[in-house]
């Protein structure tokens, strides 16, 4: 695993060694709160390193440079200023905030050993991303400037970082990876980033996500990037009603706490581009998302007013479906 062989000694000394293979039992990292989260299909025996998992709050994250940044390790095909380049793109467990947060572009800054496996990986983010703490999580061990609240006031925590490790017994990160399985847990104490080792104290389990090699494409960049001199060309459009979809599929999944396969749903909006009605079915169901949904789908709705042409800012209702992975989308009434 040459590819990412730095290890983290004392001081200056950053010389790279190649790290020992993954030992072959069960046991998670990624120090989550509640029961572990096993990297095999059968739970972590209890003993010491588990309880000390257990007892890991939720939190903040360290800083992008938080030591000398190393050199890169340039024999990979997409190498940034610390590491190889990945992405999660997807998850299998996530909280809905951290769902509309996708893709999580970064790069791996350092590998660090554990109490139990040799192979976390730390994640330094692209961009921050914001979670909610759990009920009983300590804000004091965030750094005050962490510290931020969302539209309605209710406190979040801004992390700049996160620990990986593959979460099934006998695979590892390596070049070209898609979709690999893996445990993520948030840094909430930026110190870790100068660790030995890791200290389970210092991260909080956030999700079971799949990492690729390379970063990913934001949702609705695309329509970010349109611009009103492209009014005869409404893409920008449908990448924003695409998004919609997508957003509300998310949002009824989070809702039912299980995956929806099938989905169309009629939207209608005022003249400000705000969503007056929902109506559908999902799965032979309502289309009911989380309430925080209609957050995310203001946010995204609102960039219609920046769009340019006949469908921009005259859409008045429209109708998004989801088949599996594809998301469609069809303007049923202009203003």
């Amino acid at each position: 695993m040459g590819w990412l062989s730095r290890t983290f000694r004392s001081g200056d000394d950053t010389s790279a060694s190649a790290p020992a293979a993954p030992r072959e039992h069960p046991e998670s990292a990624a120090g989550q709160s509640g029961p572990p989260v096993a990297l095999a299909p059968h739970p972590v025996p209890d003993g010491p390193a588990a309880s000390a998992r257990a007892r890991a709050g939720a939190g903040a994250a360290p800083t992008p440079d938080p030591v000398p940044a190393p050199a890169p390790d340039r024999s990979s095909t997409a190498a940034g200023r610390y590491g190889p380049l990945v992405s999660v793109t997807h998850f299998d467990t996530a909280p809905p905030e951290l769902e509309w947060q996708l893709p999580l572009n970064g790069e791996l800054y350092r590998l660090m050993p554990g109490s139990d496996r040799p192979d976390y990986s730390l994640f330094v983010l692209e961009r921050p991303v914001h979670f909610y703490p759990g009920d009983g999580f300590d804000v004091g061990r965030v750094e005050p400037e962490q510290r931020v609240e969302d539209r309605k006031g209710r406190p979040m925590v801004r992390v700049h970082a996160m620990l990986l490790c593959a979460r099934f017994v006998g695979q590892q990160l390596h070049p070209g990876m898609k979709d690999l399985a893996v445990n993520l847990a948030y840094v909430i104490d930026n110190s870790l980033a100068r660790d030995a080792e890791v200290d389970f104290g210092k991260i909080e389990f956030a999700a079971v996500g799949f990492l690729s090699e390379g970063h990913s494409t934001r949702p609705g960049d695309a329509a970010t990037r349109h611009t009103a001199t492209d009014a005869s060309d409404d893409r920008g459009v449908g990448a924003v009603l695409d998004e919609v979809g997508a957003v509300l599929r998310q949002g009824i999944e989070a809702q039912r706490g299980t995956s929806v396969q099938r989905l169309t749903a009629a939207l209608t909006l005022d003249a400000d581009h705000r969503l007056t009605g929902l109506s559908g079915n999902a799965d032979g169901q309502a289309p009911v998302p989380t309430p925080d949904t209609f957050t995310r789908l203001a946010d995204v709705l609102a960039r219609l007013g920046h769009q340019g042409g006949t469908g921009g800012p005259g859409v008045a209702a429209f109708t998004v479906r989801v088949e599996g992975d594809t998301v469609s989308h069809e303007v049923t009434a202009t203003r």
